[in-house]
């Protein structure tokens, strides 16, 4: 889920991998210029699980409403107004008339009519609610829905709480009140015309159709994905680019290379041991701003040795000198992770149990498992995504677990197979990270806790069912006693070895305008604002 990516060297031959530009110059087509790496691995919403597919795949598709990323309140997006229920269990939005669902070759549209209707975000909806993995990520965004669970176990056809009311109105009728209904609930799903599903197949993951404020043009794997305008944007005077061409750049070298050079707009990332450097050489340019990202090494808690060793678990989270790091090797690029597993600005993020580094604890609690020295333990294989080889907390963490007598093996795998490789029973321990998107705790725990859906497969059933009672609990001081609750029992069980918070830090030109991320890392920006100062 974070996140999440990079390997080679900087050649010549790249540069005419990019847009024609002038060196030392602003673009003069008014395309932004937007380094990523890795690639995603596809562009298909209902199974995308990354940062590297919802940077992109954010600017093409929209939900019924979108989410304010400084109040955490929702917006219009699709849907212009709502009302709800006095009992806070049905919800009936009213869709904008004549939003336009984007062109694409191979696409033919029923009587060539191209508008969004409330039967096609229902159709959606059902996609989304699937409990295929294969074809849908995301099911718990219709969990609460009326009809949900004869939907799934194929007693009904259809979703009951979910209907098209007539063609722009659409009806939600939930089986209790639920809190989060506009963070991680049905409001959010994307509508995905069913024509472009259905007649472009397997193509689809590689050609998003949306009704988005940019719309797909090209992907060259490994090089570039070029957007453009949507010329049928419904929001007036949106967006203000003509493009954008995300330019895949295989590592920090070249990205610095680059942005010197005048051939990106952004710089998310430094040069290990150039951070402090490069931010001196770009004062003016360099933005930073608190972050709501949280980055761990996980243990599978299904199954295999770490899932029957809990000890060892407490033990590798006590030998990880998380100061030496963060503050020292990579030069402050990351809080160190000396609290709990949420960014500190969420309520309930200091837990009771806390892992500091101390070795001599590491080993006790090794002995007291049965490990003394280390003794018994096999080596330990620790899956790291490419774009992290460097990352100096690996030689830190595995010299310290070399002092205990543990061998840990670092094994560098390829993003377009690391995220789903990580999630299977071969995999016992690896790296990754986890973006909110607000400042509300659910964005973490919900998601990295609950019930099994994250790659550790942790499911705690206190923990479940705390989580349940937050959705839909109101009281601030009650909803934070239940989130605190529930995080004390997690960093209990130890499913993580928690490693860092995030900074959202980049540098970006001069002349590029209203770009505003949020806490949960640059790619939250919303492009269709952002201009080009000509």
């Amino acid at each position: 889920m974070i996140q999440r990516r990079l390997v080679l060297l900087f050649v010549l031959a790249l540069g005419s991998l990019l847009l024609p530009l002038v060196v030392g110059a602003q673009p003069a087509d008014n395309v932004l210029r937007y380094p990523i790496n890795p690639d995603p691995e596809h562009l298909n919403p209902f199974t995308a699980t990354t940062i590297a597919i919802s940077t992109i795949n954010r600017n093409i598709y929209e939900g019924l409403t979108g989410i304010d990323n400084e109040t955490a309140q929702p917006v219009p997006a699709l849907a212009e107004s709502w009302t709800i229920s006095d009992d806070q269990l049905t919800y009936t939005f009213k869709l904008r008339q004549g939003v336009l669902f984007h062109e694409m070759d191979g696409v033919v549209y029923d009587n060539g009519d191209r508008e969004v209707k409330a039967s096609d975000w229902v159709w959606s909806a059902h996609i989304h609610a699937s409990p295929d993995e294969k074809v849908s990520s995301h099911p718990e965004l219709m969990d609460n829905v009326v009809g949900i669970d004869e939907f799934r176990d194929g007693t009904a056809e259809t979703i009951a709480g979910i209907k098209a009311v007539d063609d722009y109105t659409v009806e939600i009728t939930l089986k209790q009140p639920d809190r989060l209904f506009f963070l991680q609930g049905p409001a959010g799903a994307v509508v995905v015309p069913q024509e472009a599903y259905e007649q472009l197949g397997e193509n689809f993951n590689n050609r998003p159709v949306g009704t988005g404020p940019f719309r797909f043009v090209e992907w060259l794997r490994d090089d570039h994905i070029t957007l453009e305008a949507n010329p049928d944007y419904w929001a007036e005077g949106q967006p203000q680019l003509a493009g954008v061409r995300f330019i895949n750049v295989p590592d920090a070298n070249t990205a610095l290379g680059m942005y010197r050079q005048d051939q990106l707009d952004f710089l998310w990332g430094f040069p290990t041991g150039q951070r402090t450097a490069t931010i001196e050489e770009y004062q003016d340019e360099y933005r930073e701003e608190p972050g709501l990202n949280v980055r761990y090494f996980g243990f599978k808690m299904n199954q295999g040795f770490f899932a029957e060793n809990p000890l060892v678990r407490k033990a590798f989270a006590h030998a990880f000198n998380r100061e030496l790091v963060w503050d020292e090797l990579m030069e402050g690029a990351r809080f160190p992770a000396t609290l709990g597993y949420m960014p500190p600005s969420m309520p309930g993020s200091t837990p009771a149990n806390i892992y500091n580094y101390d070795l001599d604890k590491a080993a006790a609690l090794l002995e007291e498992a049965g490990f003394p020295g280390g003794e018994g333990i096999p080596p330990i294989d620790l899956y790291v995504f490419s774009s992290a080889a460097d990352e100096l907390s690996l030689p830190v963490f595995q010299e310290d677990l070399r002092k205990l007598g543990v061998t840990l093996n670092i094994k560098v795998e390829d993003a377009s197979t690391y995220w789903t490789h990580i999630g299977e029973d071969d995999v016992l321990m690896f790296l990754s990270g986890w973006s909110a998107g607000v400042v509300d705790p659910s964005d973490v725990l919900n998601f990295l806790f609950m019930e099994g859906r994250d790659d550790t497969k942790y499911d705690n059933p206190q923990v479940n069912d705390l989580l349940r009672q937050a959705m839909s609990e109101t009281d601030p001081a009650k909803l934070e006693d239940l989130y605190q609750q529930a995080h004390d029992l997690i960093t209990a069980d130890s499913p993580w070895v928690v490693s860092a918070y995030s900074k959202v830090a980049w540098l970006q030109k001069p002349w590029i305008e209203n770009f505003n991320p949020g806490g949960g890392g640059t790619y939250t920006a919303p492009l269709k604002v952002v201009s080009i100062k000509q």
